[in-house]
């Protein structure tokens, strides 16, 4: 990779110590977002010299920006429900809404019934 970026601007040193600052640089970077980012640090900054902070800086806003872009594309996880329902947690307070709503029913059923008898 160094020798690759040495062939485009030769400023950057191809030498022993050279590699070893770039080796402990880029120790965790897949080399395709390496490369990537010394394409985009070239291509805006032509005038300045590749370093090897400057790569592992911009290799990680790469690597971020495309596990971002996964993330966004994958399904959200499926949210661990409670194993019983809500009835089932809490039976008391369900028979009472549900013998409350019945009877609203039944009234509102007997005053439609009124209103169409009168």
């Amino acid at each position: 990779m160094l020798r690759w970026i040495n062939e485009g601007d030769p400023r950057v040193q191809f030498n022993d110590s050279a590699v070893e600052q770039w080796h402990y640089a880029l120790r965790t970077v897949d080399p395709a977002v390496a490369k990537q980012a010394v394409l985009e640090h070239v291509k805006q900054h032509e005038s300045i010299q590749v370093t090897p902070a400057a790569i592992s800086k911009r290799s990680g806003y790469i690597q971020s920006s495309r596990e971002a872009g996964q993330r966004a594309i994958e399904p959200p996880r499926n949210q661990v429900k409670h194993p019983m329902s809500w009835r089932a947690r809490n039976p008391d307070e369900w028979d009472r809404l549900f013998e409350a709503s019945r009877q609203k029913a039944n009234e509102e059923r007997r005053q439609a019934t009124e209103r169409r008898a009168a």
